[in-house]
């Protein structure tokens, strides 16, 4: 997993839109009535349900249709991973004053010119690390010590199966443990590299995700109602645009830089 970005240091200037666009998007799932559906799980006192986080009022609930995403489009050059870096490791006082470096909870940098960044179960190990480590969720690291987690996340199998690696080593454990008290965001840059390559190019199994994007596109309805995925990707790629505006039951913002 790409720990950092090649462009991490350095002075960033203008596109404050940008960031206003994305601490509004955070805000609509922070703030807000809950959306109508089942009804609640036990109270915070029996232990929150294994499928949901427990009802708070002190916890984030996202407002009816609230993004589930934040897709940033652009051509090459226009961007997309210094917005990135500057989202993470903020330099201009506009961007540390706005404190949104302070919601990531995970962040992952893909690269034309490095395979390990674009494998899916790099991906999946690298984000539980973060998860684990990061401070943000309690009660997550206790959760992925589980023995059949720690077996989904062992090299070989965790590339076999992609998709049940990501969705019982991610997003079941943020699923059960205690919501944080404001929404929190998942970064992955250039969440297209690596869709132009051909089908003898990709080792997933037939039937599952090739790709990053594909791995989000298609477990988005597992996401906790507290996350939101931050992408970017290039203007001309129509098939992540599209996958990821056909896969979502309310439809990502889209930010065209």
């Amino acid at each position: 997993m790409a720990q950092t970005s090649l462009l991490q240091g350095k002075r960033f200037y203008c596109r404050d839109w940008v960031f206003h666009k994305i601490q509004h998007c955070l805000q609509e799932k922070t703030a807000g009535p809950p959306p109508p559906g089942p009804a609640p799980g036990p109270a915070p006192s029996a232990g929150p349900p294994p499928t949901g986080p427990p009802p708070s009022s002190s916890t984030s609930t996202p407002k009816p249709g609230a993004p589930w995403g934040v897709l940033l489009v652009g051509g090459p050059g226009s961007g997309k991973t210094a917005v990135a870096t500057e989202l993470l490791w903020p330099t201009s006082p506009q961007s540390t004053q706005r404190g949104l470096h302070r919601h990531a909870l995970a962040f992952h940098f893909c690269r034309a010119d490095d395979a390990h960044t674009l494998s899916l179960g790099g991906f999946v190990r690298g984000l539980v690390a973060q998860l684990g480590s990061g401070g943000l969720l309690p009660g997550y690291e206790e959760a992925v010590r589980e023995p059949e987690v720690q077996s989904a996340l062992q090299p070989g199998e965790c590339e076999r199966n992609p998709s049940d690696a990501f969705k019982r080593c991610v997003l079941l454990p943020l699923l059960s443990v205690r919501p944080p008290q404001q929404a929190v965001f998942l970064l992955v840059d250039s969440v297209d590299e690596g869709c132009q390559l051909g089908d003898k190019e990709h080792k997933s199994p037939p039937g599952s995700p090739r790709t990053i994007a594909e791995l989000l596109a298609s477990h988005h309805e597992f996401f906790p109602p507290w996350l939101l995925l931050v992408c970017s990707a290039r203007r001309q790629n129509k098939a992540i645009t599209k996958l990821f505006t056909v896969s979502s039951v309310s439809s990502g913002d889209l930010v065209k830089l």
